[in-house]
């Protein structure tokens, strides 16, 4: 299954990403220390977002430009993760990421909330016909793991997404640093009785598209006066 993340930019989808291929042991030994290496060269801790961002620019000025794909296995299904760009720079990048999605997961900052490219990201899953969506409001530990600001973020995207059609079928709280509620229960959050992130996951449908067509056009070219997509 074809899963793509999708946020505004600093909301931690890369390290969402990284999170789930640790905890699922789904990084080659060789690849691990290799980022390990990385980080110490940076003077940073482990960085988890820098197994999806591969490019030396990216891992500089930690944000994602290159779509790309990773791979893990919960057990019960194969899932191919797409991490798009989430800075507005990018958008067209993440539309051709997004185009190959079956279901996406939707990341909103517990301290920062909802925000332009949310919306925007959002807007285009609509457009793609992805209605397989759950949203995951990211580093709750930043604000204490607090009830009431993960029910205010969640009331405030329902606003949105409702009348543009996307109806999430959950929304989880999780800290992607940390690792609650990615592929383990959180301990920090005895308020949430829901699934994790890799359970939500789980019960999404394969969509089996026989004719749903999908082509993004990133630029057109004059060549010779002849226009080439």
């Amino acid at each position: 299954m074809n899963i793509v993340i999708v946020r505004h930019k600093d909301h931690g989808k890369s390290t969402l990403i990284g999170r789930l291929l640790y905890d699922m042991g789904s990084i080659p030994e060789q690849k691990l220390e290799e980022i390990k290496k990385t980080c110490e060269a940076l003077g940073r801790e482990l960085e988890f977002a820098y197994i999806t961002d591969a490019l030396e620019e990216e891992r500089e000025e930690q944000l994602t430009i290159d779509t790309t794909q990773a791979f893990f296995k919960s057990g019960k299904i194969d899932y191919a993760m797409i991490d798009v760009p989430g800075h507005r720079g990018f958008l067209r990048n993440m539309i051709t990421g997004a185009s190959q999605a079956d279901a996406a997961i939707l990341i909103v900052d517990a301290k920062d909330g909802v925000k332009e490219q949310t919306k925007k990201h959002a807007y285009i899953l609509k457009l793609l016909g992805i209605k397989q969506v759950v949203v995951a409001i990211n580093e709750m530990d930043l604000v204490h793991f607090n009830e009431h600001r993960f029910k205010e973020i969640a009331d405030d995207l329902v606003l949105y997404l409702s009348p543009i059609g996307i109806e999430p079928k959950y929304f989880v709280p999780i800290s992607a640093y940390i690792g609650d509620n990615v592929v383990r229960e959180s301990n920090n959050m005895p308020w949430y009785g829901g699934k994790t992130i890799v359970q939500v996951l789980d019960s999404f449908e394969e969509i089996h598209r026989e004719y749903d067509f999908r082509m993004p056009v990133q630029d057109v070219y004059e060549i010779g006066g002849d226009k080439v997509f």
